[in-house]
């Protein structure tokens, strides 16, 4: 696979996570450790979800893509808002610039002089795991859901749950999304995203403020001078 095709297929990769993964992420004061059932936190997780707003955080990125056997870290903020809006800002070696406005998904890297995009309905509808994200899913509805008792888990601080999801839906881009949930507070505190293709991104959150009222021109894109833009690959 050539280079240009590698940066395809990560940039490709980049869109389906961040359609994959963004969940709203809610913190409360800690409650009592639940038991450990995953029909009942999904309840808890999937209702800090719907009380959700909006949320900002810190996040942390580990992305690996397996055609160029590699792992970029990137470190930036995360900007939520229902429905559908979104903005993240990664910075370190690979910059990059994802926006969703809720009608395009905008994916820009200032390395490559090329912006990605696609229509918000196509982007966010590809794969299962946006519809509790845009609001018109369910978890249970979208994925069978089982508490995670393999090397991951065991490694987890004794605060966190560990959940895999595995989308219903036949031929998912995303094959297996893994989520740590706090014990005490049910917050989604990390994502894990598997592809078909052996990719694989996680995310961790930090500093998370939620409902602090983000307002709607943080999620305006407006696309650089002289750089290209080009249809992603997404739904297709």
């Amino acid at each position: 696979m050539g280079l240009r095709a590698c940066g395809l297929e990560g940039r490709r990769f980049r869109l389906l996570w961040m359609c994959g993964l963004v969940v709203a992420v809610a913190r409360t004061p800690a409650a009592a450790v639940p038991p450990l059932d995953s029909a009942e936190i999904v309840r808890k997780v999937q209702a800090r979800y719907d009380e959700t707003r909006d949320f900002t955080a810190d996040v942390t990125q580990d992305m690996t893509i397996a055609s160029m056997g590699k792992t970029v870290t990137g470190h930036g903020t995360i900007a939520f808002k229902k429905p559908g809006k979104l903005r993240l800002e990664l910075k370190d070696n690979d910059p990059q610039t994802v926006v969703a406005d809720g009608a395009t998904l905008w994916l820009y890297q200032p390395k490559e002089q090329q912006v990605m995009k696609a229509p918000f309905e196509a982007a966010f509808r590809s794969t299962t795991p946006i519809s509790f994200l845009t609001g018109v899913g369910r978890i249970n509805d979208d994925f069978d859901v089982r508490l995670d008792s393999g090397a991951a888990a065991n490694t987890a601080p004794a605060a966190e749950i560990v959940l895999i999801l595995t989308p219903r839906r036949a031929g998912s881009d995303v094959g297996q999304l893994r989520l740590t949930v706090g014990r005490d507070t049910f917050d989604i505190q990390g994502a894990e995203v598997h592809d078909p293709l052996g990719n694989i991104s996680r995310l961790r959150f930090d500093h998370i403020r939620r409902n602090s009222g983000v307002p709607d021109d943080q999620f305006v894109f407006q696309v650089p001078s002289g750089v290209d833009v080009i249809n992603a690959p997404i739904g297709q």
